[in-house]
């Protein structure tokens, strides 16, 4: 910790992941870090309510968790004791179904570690309640800021005995979540807003934990069956700490989901591959079903932030969630405010980062969801229809040239910005002639076609190198 820190007191709104993560980035470079959360937060790995979704499918990609462990050293070694999995190199460990055909293996050079979201956020809270300088206060709400349009000077709450009073602050890191509450309390102190942009997605999803064999997906720890045009439904399989697999299976445009065993089998098996319909089939649930509907991603903008305020995580951007981009969004941008102070002592240099990292899986995501049927996405655009279609070509290859493979899972991962796949390189083994192939599944063609997921390219912003752990 510096002799003198750059902060006296800073708040942090929210306990979820994203809040632990900025508590961490900032704890070394303040004298005192108060982390307030409205829940009763629990002494092991456990749902509340703040976190309806946490029992679904949530994946911690290899960036988010180099992120984490330089945050918090020791994480992942902890969460292997608790009982999580240690997976190979990415691109061998599971299976990726992007675009409607299956990614070739390939060596990225890193590894997935497999734990369930209450697994992950119990870790990261133990690890943070042992930094010297944070405090974490449970049944506390956060009603307000206070200051002015120029500048954010701490937080109104109310405790659990209903009273009320003002914690003042040099900095306040909003990780309220995806409800977006600067919006409602800017205008009160009379600052401009943030303004909001939308995809409208109507996502329908259910989670069920099955019985995991060793001999599963010939041994693999994941799988990843992601929507396309022609096949607007998708669905992700995880080996989870408790033995258990994790499945999700989701549809968009309000598309129901069915809930009975026989159902969800059968709209397993309507997916691009039959592997997660197989896992269902003669398994009883360990849980009953979970459900969850989101019916929007969302991106914040701040065209006029005040001084001593900051947001992290979903606050900025809140996307898709069968993605798996939340939490390592979060670490991304939790790691930028511990550079930033590393680097100057200020945070002034944070928000400019942070936004970038939220674009580039804004991008992603919108490229890739709004080409789905029924969903209501911002047009693309001339130059995102080309860049679309050579994506659309990059999945193809990435099915037989695992160089290429590597290429787009690294930037699924957030392990390399979408630019990354115009790299000479890449271009070249993309628009060299293909093998011939088709596959069919349920009568439908996976690959020759343009069915896939088209990821935005940003290609005048390179934006930071997300995944390196590098400030």
């Amino acid at each position: 910790m510096p002799t003198s820190p750059a902060l006296d007191t800073v708040a942090v709104i929210g306990a979820s992941v994203a809040g632990l993560l900025a508590a961490a980035a900032v704890a070394p470079h303040a004298r005192r870090v108060v982390v307030l959360d409205r829940d009763v937060l629990p002494a092991g790995p456990a749902t509340r309510p703040g976190t309806p979704h946490a029992r679904h499918s949530h994946a911690l990609l290899a960036s988010g968790r180099a992120s984490i462990e330089h945050l918090l050293p020791g994480f992942t070694d902890q969460v292997i004791a608790d009982g999580g999995i240690s997976n190979g190199d990415l691109g061998r460990a599971g299976r990726w179904w992007i675009g409607g055909g299956l990614i070739s293996d390939c060596d990225l050079g890193v590894r997935g570690l497999g734990a369930s979201r209450l697994e992950l956020e119990h870790v990261v809270r133990d690890r943070v309640r042992e930094l010297p300088t944070v405090e974490i206060h449970d049944e506390v709400d956060v009603l307000g800021l206070r200051g002015d349009a120029t500048r954010v000077t701490g937080v109104q709450t109310s405790g659990a005995g209903g009273q009320d009073r003002t914690i003042g602050a040099d900095l306040v890191i909003d990780a309220s979540g995806r409800s977006g509450r600067a919006g409602r309390w800017f205008p009160r102190i009379g600052a401009r807003p943030p303004v909001q942009e939308r995809i409208v997605v109507g996502l329908r999803y259910i989670t069920i934990h099955v019985p995991a064999r060793d001999d599963d997906l010939g041994g693999r720890s994941f799988l990843v069956a992601a929507a396309t045009p022609a096949v607007p439904r998708g669905g992700v399989a995880l080996r989870q700490e408790d033995g258990t697999w994790t499945i999700t299976l989701f549809a968009y445009a309000d598309q129901p989901v069915p809930q009975d065993p026989d159902g969800l089998i059968s709209f397993a098996g309507g997916l691009v591959t039959p592997d997660i319909a197989s896992l269902l089939r003669d398994r009883p649930a360990a849980h009953p079903a979970w459900t969850y509907h989101f019916p929007d991603c969302r991106r914040r903008r701040f065209p006029a932030l005040p001084a001593g305020y900051l947001a992290i995580g979903d606050a900025i951007c809140s996307i898709d969630p069968t993605f798996g981009q939340g939490m390592s969004l979060a670490a991304l941008q939790a790691l930028a405010l511990r550079s930033a102070l590393d680097r100057t002592g200020s945070v002034a240099g944070y928000p400019a980062v942070a936004a970038r990292i939220a674009d580039q899986a804004w991008q992603l995501v919108a490229g890739a969801v709004g080409a789905l049927p029924g969903v209501l996405a911002p047009s693309p655009g001339v130059v995102g229809r080309v860049l679309g279609r050579y994506v659309r070509r990059v999945q193809r290859a990435a099915r037989h040239d695992p160089a290429v493979a590597a290429a787009l899972i690294r930037v699924t991962a957030l392990l390399e910005p979408p630019p990354s796949l115009l790299a000479p390189a890449v271009v070249a083994r993309v628009l060299r002639p293909a093998r011939p192939s088709k596959l069919i599944m349920g009568g439908v063609p996976l690959s020759g076609t343009d069915n896939g997921t088209p990821p935005m390219i940003n290609t005048t912003e390179p934006g930071p190198h997300v995944g390196s752990g590098r400030g």
